[in-house]
């Protein structure tokens, strides 16, 4: 296997974003074999022909954190690393792949700030037990790349629209189509919120 060859996971109608877990469970017979600390490629799936065409399909390059074999099937736990394209997949067990570039351009950093307080006030409107410490946790990311991805996983739970946020290959794109998103989301929490007072 070399150095752009690893086994690949499908992943029915789920995303695996870089900097980021996902914890799931899978019946696959391709996992025999792979164990914690192994890097994989995960590509999502949203019909069987992205399963049988691959070709071309943004994946994630992943580490395996777990794999446990339980009644007959897998409970496992990726941690992405970074986006790739897969070129080919062979026997349904191995890809290749390459890295898709995310380098950030310069006067990047309204766009950032934009999304981070666009985040901010969404987790003020959800107002979880958690909320505290994700708006403190967003202060940290610095990388417009990163910060995008966290959000997407954390907020974006409809997988259609996780999908396409995940696909956008253009990083800058990306957060945009992210604004967008979370515009929605306030929108829709904003509307119930005055449902219910009334």
């Amino acid at each position: 296997m070399n150095d752009r060859s690893l086994p690949i996971i499908y992943l029915q109608r789920q995303v695996v974003f870089p900097y980021c877990n996902l914890s799931f469970r899978s019946a696959g017979r391709n996992l025999a074999g792979i164990g914690q600390g192994d890097r994989v490629v995960a590509l999502p799936v949203r019909t069987v022909l992205d399963g049988l065409f691959p070709r071309g399909k943004p994946a994630t390059l992943s580490e395996v954190v777990e794999i446990k074999r339980e009644e007959g099937a897998w409970n496992l736990q990726l941690k992405g690393i970074s986006r790739v394209t897969v070129l080919r997949a062979m026997k349904f067990r191995t890809a290749e792949y390459e890295p898709i570039e995310e380098a950030e351009r310069p006067g990047q950093e309204r766009l950032r700030e934009g999304l981070r307080k666009k985040s901010q006030e969404l987790i003020f409107l959800i107002n979880v037990n958690e909320s505290d410490k994700l708006i403190h946790l967003l202060n940290f990311l610095v990388s417009l790349t990163q910060l995008a991805d966290f959000v997407s996983n954390y907020f974006i739970l409809k997988f259609p629209r996780r999908y396409e946020v995940f696909a956008e290959r253009d990083v800058e794109l990306r957060a945009r189509k992210l604004l967008f998103v979370l515009d929605e989301l306030i929108s829709d929490l904003k509307a119930k919120r005055e449902r219910e007072r009334q």
